[in-house]
C-alpha cells in the first residue's frame, strides 16, 4: 500500500456544483456519475432536507463504499444561525438548529459533521465567544453520538483577512480543541489551505499542529497581497495568482504523509475546493479539480 492511500480523494460537490446545490435531486444525480467514475473515495455536500433523496444518497455511498461528508455551514447562514454568537438567545437558537440537522445528517449515511465558527468579536471578548461555541459543540457532539460511526469536524478559517471568524489559527485551535475533547471525544479538525495562509501562517508548521487531530484537507487557493484584487477566501481556481501552484499543492501533501496523523482515522479525505458559478461548465471544472488533485498526489508519492 501506498502512503497517499493515507489520504483519499474526495469530490467537493458543494462546491464544484454550486449552482445546483438548492436542486437535491440534481445532487444526487451528481453524486451517483460521480460514485460510478471510480475515482472518489467520498464526496462533501450539503444537508439534504428531503428524505427520499438523503436515501438515495446513502445508498450510492453504501454501494460504492464512499464517505459522506456534510456542512451544516450553509444551512446555518441561511437563517442568520451563529454557534458562537455573544446573543446567548441566538446561540441557543442555533445550537437547536444545528442538532436537528444532525438527524437529517444521519439520513444520508454521513461519516463527518462539518461546521464553522461564528464572527471574531475581537480580543476583549474572543475567549466569552470561544466558551459559549465550545457549549454549541459538546452539545452537537452528544447529538451525533447517537450515530456512531459520525464525527463533528470544525474547519478554522482566516481571523484577519477576509472571513474574519473566532476559530482561526491553527495552534490556537489545536490547543482550545484538545480541552474540549474531554466532552466532545469525536472532535476533529478540517484543515484548509487557504485560511491557513491568509492567516499568514506556514503552511508546514500549521499541518505538523493540526496533524493528531485532524480529519480532512480542503487543497484551497486564495490571494495573498492584501493591495491586490480578489485578496482573501473566494474558492478561486487553482494556480496563479493565487499561491496553490501544483507544486506547493504536492509540497502540502508530501508534508501530511510524513506526519503521525490520528490513530482513531484509517485515513483522511483531500479535496480540491473551487466554487463555480452560473453558466460554467461544471463538469469541466470537476475534471480539472480531479487531475490537479491527481498529479499533486502523484507528485507527493515519487518527487523529483
Amino acid at each position: 500500500m501506498t502512503k497517499t492511500h493515507r489520504l483519499y480523494p474526495s469530490a467537493h460537490i458543494a462546491e464544484l456544483f454550486f449552482p445546483l446545490t438548492r436542486d437535491e435531486n440534481a445532487v444526487a444525480q451528481v453524486v451517483r456519475r460521480i460514485a460510478d467514475g471510480g475515482y472518489y473515495r467520498g464526496f462533501e455536500t450539503g444537508i439534504i432536507h428531503q428524505p427520499p433523496v438523503a436515501e438515495t444518497i446513502r445508498a450510492i455511498a453504501g454501494q460504492h463504499g464512499l464517505n459522506v461528508t456534510q456542512w451544516l455551514t450553509f444551512e446555518l447562514l441561511k437563517d442568520r444561525l451563529n454557534l458562537s454568537s455573544l446573543d446567548t438567545a441566538l446561540r441557543e437558537k442555533s445550537i437547536k438548529r444545528a442538532c436537528e440537522l444532525v438527524h437529517l445528517a444521519a439520513a444520508c449515511g454521513t461519516s463527518k459533521l462539518s461546521l464553522v465558527s461564528g464572527d471574531d468579536p475581537g480580543d476583549e471578548r474572543r475567549e466569552e465567544a470561544k466558551k459559549g461555541f465550545a457549549e454549541a459543540l459538546v452539545r452537537v457532539g452528544e447529538t451525533a453520538r447517537q450515530y456512531p460511526d459520525m464525527l463533528v469536524q470544525v474547519e478554522p478559517l482566516d481571523r484577519f483577512a477576509h472571513k474574519r471568524q473566532l476559530i482561526g489559527p491553527t495552534g490556537e485551535t489545536v490547543e482550545w480543541m484538545m480541552r474540549l475533547r474531554p466532552d466532545c471525544p469525536r472532535l476533529y479538525l478540517a484543515w484548509d489551505s487557504a485560511h491557513v495562509a491568509l492567516n499568514q501562517e506556514d503552511l508546514a508548521d500549521s499541518l505538523k499542529l493540526a496533524a493528531p487531530i485532524m480529519s480532512q484537507m480542503h487543497l484551497a487557493n486564495a490571494i495573498l497581497d492584501p493591495q491586490a484584487q480578489g485578496y482573501g477566501d473566494y474558492h478561486m481556481k487553482f494556480g496563479e495568482p493565487g499561491f496553490l501552484t501544483a507544486g506547493v499543492a504536492a509540497r502540502i501533501i508530501r508534508t501530511a504523509l510524513a506526519l503521525p496523523l490520528s490513530p482513531e482515522l484509517k485515513a483522511i479525505s483531500i479535496a480540491v475546493e473551487m466554487r463555480t458559478g452560473e453558466g460554467d461548465d461544471l463538469w469541466d471544472n470537476e475534471r480539472q479539480c480531479r487531475a490537479f488533485l491527481q498529479r499533486a498526489l502523484a507528485a507527493a508519492e515519487n518527487p523529483g
